[in-house]
């Protein structure tokens, strides 16, 4: 589905495509778990402490209820909202060009691309022992335009294969291109 919206030029080739790394959604939906956990660590709490059972008749059971449905709806659509921006961020790297769909947020998608002779440097970096480990970072690329010179993403896997893929595909498109030009 998202690829139908993506228009390929006659004989254009995908050559991958990339979303982010597994761990970085991982940790996102954990910390959500948590979150809807919440109110169940607090009752139980509560009901390990006489001064917080004391008040457990003031309040009404059908409003308790309530309450905790709500909290438990707002961190599903949390956990799918994460899931949604997990599974339609992408970075497709064809051999003419590198398109980014950013997901902003439910109803606002943002889709830029830019071709491969344009690309004047591809920066990675990897911060830190996790990401050091498992292999992730973040991917800059930068062009000749003057009005959308960077693209960035944060949480890509193997960052330094990505940019080792861009760079040979390039390499490829401009050596096609000399080629064009010489008669």
């Amino acid at each position: 589905m998202l690829f139908e919206k993506i228009e390929l030029e006659k004989d254009e080739i995908i050559l991958k495509t990339i979303r982010k790394h597994w761990f970085v959604i991982g940790i996102q939906l954990f910390n959500v778990l948590l979150l809807g956990l919440v109110p169940f660590f607090l009752l139980l709490t509560a009901s390990f402490i006489p001064a917080l059972s004391a008040l457990s008749p003031a309040i009404s059971p059908p409003l308790f209820i309530y309450g905790l449905a709500s909290w438990s709806l707002l961190s599903l659509m949390l956990g799918f909202m994460i899931w949604t921006h997990y599974y339609l961020d992408l970075w497709v790297i064809t051999d003419r060009r590198v398109i980014t769909i950013d997901q902003v947020n439910f109803f606002n998608r943002k889709v830029s691309s830019f071709r491969l002779e344009r690309l004047q440097d591809i920066k990675v970096s990897i911060n830190g022992i996790i990401p050091t480990f498992l292999n992730f970072g973040t991917l800059r690329a930068q062009t000749a335009s003057a009005l959308e010179n960077n693209f960035m993403s944060t949480g890509l896997p193997d960052p330094r294969e990505i940019q080792a893929t861009i760079q040979r595909a390039t390499d490829t498109r401009l050596v096609s291109l000399q080629g064009q030009l010489i008669p």
